[in-house]
């Protein structure tokens, strides 16, 4: 119970509330600086836990409901309207900042995950699996040039290769072979919902472990939506290779596995943090190399540019069907999501849950500057509505869209919590 309490309670809170901060944070200080007064600084909404004024008459406050908070601002009206702007702008712009500074810090001290060569899973429709590769096997060499230690390079070096088959050395039980492996150009979906094709192996490397309730099938037996069962044939390959269809929705695939008996002896004990995984590989043995401060950088920038366009193209594909407004997740995602990184990050130390923060931030970010009435980028829009007429909305105009705004805003709040709520009560 504590455990629970700590993963998905604590931990969401924490981070949540710390991303809360900066974003008021960056409000505040544009606030400040152009004069405005603000009487409150709150991270949360409702009743006050815990506060001090400082000497500028600001109440710093936290609040009994942590998903949230605000600046109140007075004297706004008598301010310039670049101003007012500037100051609802600051919000997600603080965001975006605080994930590059995270990101910069966070590889300059740590650097980048090495990405081990050895294969935890062999897909069944790659050229891999035709070509023989298993679970395990260590590739040394792809047509010649040895396996960097960056994910994406080994991804670049499959893309710019013209021929079909790729030459492989790998190196299995301290033998070494080689294999002829085609190149198949898999199906996948863009950020945009728009089908693309990649070349790839049809291999894994190591990362997460895969859940038990993602689990559809092992062997022959179906397993979906029933985890003991899932557990009890997985019990059944301990020490062995077995093929299972992993995965939700139309992103279900069949792989072949290794179920290690060192692994995943928490499959017998419900006491244990892996009774609820398949365990692939040994995440304590992650190790990182250093990167260039200039490559840090470039590599933040990216992480900002990648989640952006990310949650754009899922809105897009909401107002277009191509996803339900499901798939946006809610507080209940960002709970699990967070409580299942903090675990990973027990065996590899804090990366991961650094940069789930970041990542989670930019989202944040990103999301507020959009033009919805309660958001900044609707006082974003309602600045550019008095720029262009010279005037502000009545306040009739106001009432009519905040009001549609808050009804649209709770209504998809609680329809993305009870969808999130739904699928994992449904495994």
């Amino acid at each position: 119970m504590l455990a629970f309490i700590f993963y998905y309670i604590f931990m969401p809170l924490l981070i949540l509330g710390v991303i809360v901060f900066v974003h008021e944070l960056g409000h505040f200080l544009m606030a400040r600086f152009y004069g405005f007064a603000t009487p409150v600084f709150s991270v949360g909404f409702g009743r006050e836990i815990i506060g001090r004024t400082d000497k500028h008459g600001t109440r710093w406050k936290l609040a009994i409901f942590p998903f949230g908070g605000y600046v109140s601002l007075g004297n706004q009206d008598a301010q310039p309207l670049y101003q007012r702007a500037l100051v609802a702008a600051a919000g997600p712009m603080a965001n975006m900042i605080f994930a590059i500074l995270v990101m910069v810090a966070l590889t300059a001290m740590m650097g980048v995950p090495k990405t081990p060569s050895t294969i935890v899973a062999v897909n069944t429709k790659g050229g891999a699996f035709e070509a023989g590769m298993l679970p395990l096997d260590n590739i040394l060499t792809l047509d010649g040039v040895s396996i960097p230690e960056n994910m994406e390079r080994i991804k670049e070096i499959i893309q710019e290769s013209k021929a079909p088959v790729m030459i492989a050395k790998i190196e299995r039980q301290n033998q070494q072979m080689t294999l002829q492996i085609p190149i198949r150009a898999m199906k996948e979906t863009g950020d945009f919902g728009e089908d693309t094709h990649r070349k790839m192996l049809g291999v894994l490397f190591p990362g997460q472990n895969l859940k038990i309730t993602a689990i559809n099938r092992v062997g022959d037996v179906v397993t979906e939506g029933q985890p003991d069962q899932a557990r009890a044939e997985l019990i059944k390959y301990l020490g062995k290779n077995v093929v299972i269809n992993f995965g939700k929705g139309p992103n279900r695939e069949d792989f072949l596995v290794r179920v290690d008996k060192d692994l995943n002896k928490g499959l017998l004990d419900e006491n244990s943090k892996q009774y609820s995984s398949l365990v692939l590989w040994d995440n304590s043995k992650m190790e990182f190399m250093p990167v260039s401060l200039w490559s840090g950088v470039g590599d933040a920038f990216q992480l900002v540019y990648d989640g952006c366009k990310k949650t754009l193209g899922v809105l897009y594909q909401i107002i277009v069907g191509k996803k339900s407004v499901g798939d946006m997740g809610g507080v209940v995602s960002i709970s699990t999501m967070t409580a299942e990184t903090t675990e990973q990050s027990n065996s590899i130390g804090p990366y991961y849950i650094i940069k789930w923060m970041a990542v989670l931030s930019i989202g944040i970010g990103f999301i507020n500057i959009l033009p919805f009435p309660m958001l900044d980028g609707g006082h974003l829009a309602f600045h550019a509505y008095e720029a262009v007429r010279r005037k502000p909305p009545t306040l009739k105009a106001k009432g009519y869209i905040y009001g549609f705004g808050i009804v649209f805003i709770i209504a998809l709040s609680l329809f993305v919590n009870y969808h999130d709520l739904i699928e994992r009560l449904n495994g």
